[in-house]
């Protein structure tokens, strides 16, 4: 008789038991924590710069102007340029632009030798904070399209190279024409005829004594106008005295 075969063999096996998901949760606490700390870092390190910096108030930045105002009326150097605190008596002379602000001794001398030229509605004198401006109608220095310095240009450049030699800063001599063209051999634009005229000044300045080394020649043709009416107006040299 055959034998029976045993039937604990064929049992199926139970499943596996689940495994628990609880391993999840920690998992996310910790990512969590770790955000938190992560954006706590970024916000203590942005803020540092922000408390650094104390506010101003407005008394403070008034004081600190002050103080540097002071300091440029002190400037124990004989520049030429203003300062609003100084005495209404050094005002601009009759005739002469000021541009809102008092002259230095140095400076009201210089307009006392430019009247003493004789032509002072020929001169335009303008001060800034940085800077000095004598703007010269060309009628006075050069005759109608030349560039060769007339006699009475160069009595009034001797004039201003007096008081150019005692001041300080870069002296840019700017020659400016108006759009009408013009075409000869010499000067075949206006390009040519600005820059010229501003060259002569220039070695009339330096025959009168002005440092070459200060000194420097610009033409700019018609590209700067003062009025787009008047060409009169816009044919000038401007010697601009920089700080």
């Amino acid at each position: 008789m055959p034998k029976r075969p045993n039937p604990a063999k064929f049992t199926t096996l139970p499943p596996p038991a689940e495994e628990s998901e609880e391993w999840v949760i920690s998992y996310m606490d910790m990512v969590t924590l770790l955000m938190v700390v992560f954006l706590g870092m970024v916000a203590i390190l942005g803020m540092k710069g922000r408390l650094a910096a104390k506010p101003v108030d407005a008394g403070t930045v008034a004081a600190r102007h002050d103080d540097s105002a002071q300091e440029e009326v002190s400037n124990p150097r004989g520049e030429a340029f203003s300062d609003e605190r100084q005495p209404a008596a050094s005002a601009p002379a009759d005739g002469m632009s000021g541009g809102g602000a008092t002259l230095t001794p140095a400076a009201q001398a210089l307009l006392t030798q430019l009247e003493a030229a004789g032509k002072p509605a020929d001169l335009d004198v303008i001060l800034s904070d940085r800077k000095l401006t004598i703007a010269i109608k060309d009628r006075i220095l050069f005759a109608s399209g030349k560039a060769d310095l007339a006699p009475p240009g160069r009595q009034l450049l001797a004039n201003v190279a007096r008081s150019l030699r005692v001041l300080t800063g870069v002296i840019a001599v700017e020659g400016h024409t108006d759009d009408v063209a013009i075409a000869t051999a010499r000067f075949p634009t206006n390009w040519e005829l600005s820059s010229a005229r501003a060259s002569a000044v220039v070695r009339e300045l330096i025959a009168n004594g002005v440092e070459p080394g200060r000194l420097r020649a610009v033409g700019y043709a018609d590209t700067r106008p003062l009025d787009v009416h008047d060409r009169a107006a816009n044919r000038r040299v401007t010697i601009v005295v920089e700080r």
